[in-house]
């Protein structure tokens, strides 16, 4: 803007800054004395009712609900006066219009829909005729509907968005007032799409605008994400099989390293292979995938992780899971920006990470072990001492490298620490055993995952509730707000809405 000012207003800026001020108030002193009193309140109740649409409502949101009561209060009076006004001057004009030596210039209005918008003429012309009728109750009509709109806005927040209410009890049939609350949603596709319960999608629905990836690792985020991770050759493929009850369908059996790929394995499907290209039911369960790619991409110089595959499985014992098989970390590529962002990104955005160890394979690397110092024990990640035998353990070592993924004063106990025996003919039972109890501990991981997506959301409204914006801005605020204080507090009974059935929340 300072491009296009003269160069004798840049060299004087102040000069020019108190004349621009000197003329405003000039101006508006002059206003304020020659224009009628009526006028200038029209003026200022047309900017209150702007400033509360478009600067309040619109991009203001968390002011406006601070002051609410004062803000509801300024505008229900205004309303009142405009509507209060132009009934006055709507009744002087139908009593003019049925009178039976109705003005002359009054007539072409009987029976229009202009008849709303004018006053009763009080002047005549030259001519000794009554001029023609005035269209001041035009601004009235505005005002009315535009203060109107302002209190419906602070009404409609006490309702839950009715497609929510049809999501809790299907996900693909929406009632009539369903579909009509779609209409209206700017973000249809978002919402019909995660809108699995009613908790997801009044969630959903107070984060519309904000659709990053951060975003959406919360409750309505699917399966449960387990990744299994560790240096090479420590029987990663091998646990998934025992797990799985079968090797999945692209799994190797060579000599270590047996996966050389960052594996997807979605259960519960009717087919054990590579996902079909046609099969978004299962491929969906997958994408984080991709949304890790697209990370790698943009930090990588375009260059993304080719080694990505998608598998499915029949196995449904685990069909609420989804399984990483990842693979083994070499320090050999760790300079390479694609392996090792590929690497910390999932780890980073899967649910939980079982990190598996044995005595063989035992060095963790430093910056393998980076990408937990930020993360707790028990519930982001998990280890695993793999090929366990009492007489070979080694808790002394295990110890001394997990104290390089933690903070060093936590100490590991063999009698605590998850264990998995060599699978031969000496422990074949006992290897049985570890399975089973390893497959009740993924299944225990369910809670505590849908405890952590519950918290992230809760975070993830605390930070973004101040950037809230649009026409439904206070409706997106006062949902956001009654989830963090009730729904997503782990430690407080959800409130009964008796009205729910009506989308009332009171």
């Amino acid at each position: 803007m300072t491009l296009l000012l003269p160069t004798i207003v840049k060299d004087n800026m102040e000069v020019a800054s108190f004349l621009a001020l000197l003329s405003y108030i000039l101006f508006l002193v002059n206003w304020l004395f020659t224009t009628d009193f009526v006028e200038k309140l029209h003026l200022c109740s047309a900017s209150i009712c702007a400033v509360g649409l478009f600067y309040l409502h619109y991009s203001e949101v968390v002011l406006l609900a601070t002051y609410e009561g004062i803000f509801v209060a300024i505008w229900l009076t205004l309303l009142w006066y405009h509507a209060s006004t132009w009934q006055n001057n709507y009744r002087r004009v139908c009593e003019e219009l049925n009178r039976p030596t109705v003005m002359a210039s009054m007539r072409p209005y009987q029976g229009s829909v202009f008849r709303f918008f004018i006053v009763v003429p009080v002047s005549k012309n030259s001519a000794n005729q009554w001029n023609a009728p005035p269209w001041k109750n035009t601004p009235h009509v505005g005002l009315v509907l535009g203060y109107s709109i302002l209190l419906w806005l602070h009404i409609v927040p006490f309702f839950t968005p009715m497609h929510c209410l049809s999501a809790e009890n299907s996900n693909n049939s929406l009632s009539m007032f369903g579909k009509l609350s779609l209409l209206f949603n700017s973000n249809r596709d978002f919402h019909s799409s995660h809108s699995s319960s009613l908790l997801c999608c009044r969630y959903n629905y107070a984060m519309s605008g904000f659709q990053t990836h951060e975003v959406q690792r919360n409750y309505c985020s699917g399966r449960v994400r387990i990744a299994f991770a560790g240096s090479w050759s420590t029987g990663k493929t091998y646990l998934l099989g025992g797990l799985l009850g079968h090797t999945y369908s692209t799994a190797q059996s060579a000599p270590a390293p047996t996966t050389d790929k960052f594996v997807c394995i979605a259960a519960g499907a009717p087919y054990s292979d590579p996902i079909r290209s046609d099969d978004y039911e299962q491929r969906r369960h997958c994408e984080i995938m991709e949304h890790v790619n697209d990370v790698v991409r943009s930090k990588c110089g375009g260059n993304g992780m080719p080694n990505v595959l998608d598998v499915a499985d029949v196995n449904q014992e685990f069909s609420d899971f989804v399984f990483f098989d990842m693979i083994g970390w070499q320090t050999e590529y760790s300079a390479e920006c694609n392996y090792r962002t590929f690497f910390h990104q999932l780890i980073d955005k899967v649910d939980f990470t079982y990190v598996v160890w044995d005595v063989n394979h035992g060095k963790i690397d430093d910056q393998f072990a980076e990408f937990f110092q930020n993360k707790a024990r028990g519930v982001n990640y998990e280890l695993i001492y793999n090929r366990f035998t009492k007489d070979t353990s080694n808790m002394a070592f295990l110890n001394q490298q997990y104290a390089k993924m933690s903070t060093g004063q936590e100490i590991l106990s063999q009698m605590y620490t998850t264990k998995v025996h060599e699978n031969n003919t000496q422990h074949v039972l006992q290897f049985q055993d570890d399975i089973l109890h390893l497959i009740s501990k993924i299944k225990s991981v369910n809670q505590t995952v849908h405890d952590n997506r519950k918290k992230t959301m809760k975070e993830n409204l605390k930070l973004h509730r101040d950037k809230i914006t649009g026409m439904n801005s206070l409706r997106r605020l006062k949902i956001c707000d009654r989830l963090i204080e009730d729904d997503l507090n782990l430690h407080v009974k959800p409130k009964t809405h008796h009205l729910k059935w009506l989308g009332l929340e009171l």
